[in-house]
């Protein structure tokens, strides 16, 4: 997949674009996946998790203190979390789908159910697992080449925001929706993809990743972020104005 290259000023401008046409509670969030230590040690500014994080939670700390943090393999919430985000080899309990079927999270009664769960998972992760991911809030960004840029946003601007993705260049949009986590259908899905995720907010998402009620995360490639928001524009140029109209009324109707 490619990723495109700006300065920080360059993306200050895109988040800036963001928070204009579509007013969302949060600042966008550059993600980077990286295969090594020296990928990491390139990127300034960078806040490492000294603790146990999710990669929701990582999102939403760039995000609030528009700021930079990392997360390394060692210091994921847990085995799930990592292997799912690709920083980890996947493991015999992982397969099994244990975390899915056992309590405190059994999301399926059956394992073999888990186990399917766990096998569609599967198929969005790298050959080789990264090492870490870094999150930095695209307002003061510290990532030259995001892989995914990651918005949280309230469901009218989500829609606003895709609407403008198809506006040219049409192609009907499909969204996978695996369960419990947030993230394969997300930001998971747009690395292995190239096209745009969302998920309606997962109970991680939701728990450590301050995503509120009535939002929805949303993901896009910068090229794609870019070209939604150019179809958001002309929309809105052609009279299709963002928030909607609650009654759908023009004033020379009334």
């Amino acid at each position: 997949m490619n990723v495109m290259k700006c300065t920080r000023e360059e993306w200050k401008k895109l988040s800036d674009r963001v928070m204009y046409s579509l007013r969302p509670t949060q600042y966008p969030v550059a993600m980077k996946f990286a295969h090594t230590q020296e990928e990491l040690d390139a990127i300034p500014n960078m806040n490492y998790c000294q603790n146990k994080a999710s990669v929701c939670k990582l999102i939403s700390m760039a995000a609030y203190f528009q700021e930079t943090f990392g997360l390394t393999r060692d210091h994921f919430s847990g085995p799930y979390c990592a292997i799912n985000n690709g920083c980890m080899d996947v493991d015999q309990d992982y397969l099994d789908g244990s975390i899915l079927y056992r309590k405190p999270t059994p999301w399926h009664h059956d394992q073999e159910d888990a186990k399917k769960h766990i096998a569609e998972n599967r198929k969005l992760l790298p050959e080789v697992p990264y090492i870490g991911i870094a999150c930095s809030s695209l307002s003061a960004c510290d990532i030259e080449e995001p892989d995914v840029i990651s918005l949280q946003l309230p469901t009218q601007a989500a829609f606003h925001l895709l609407a403008g993705y198809v506006e040219n260049d049409y192609e009907k949009l499909y969204f996978p929706f695996s369960g419990e986590s947030n993230c394969a259908d997300t930001w998971m899905y747009t690395m292995k993809t190239g096209k745009p995720g969302v998920s309606l907010g997962c109970r991680g998402d939701r728990a450590t990743g301050a995503l509120q009620f009535g939002e929805v995360r949303v993901t896009m490639t910068a090229e794609a972020l870019i070209k939604a928001l150019d179809g958001v524009d002309t929309v809105e140029k052609n009279g299709i104005g963002y928030p909607y109209n609650p009654v759908c009324l023009y004033k020379n109707q009334f």
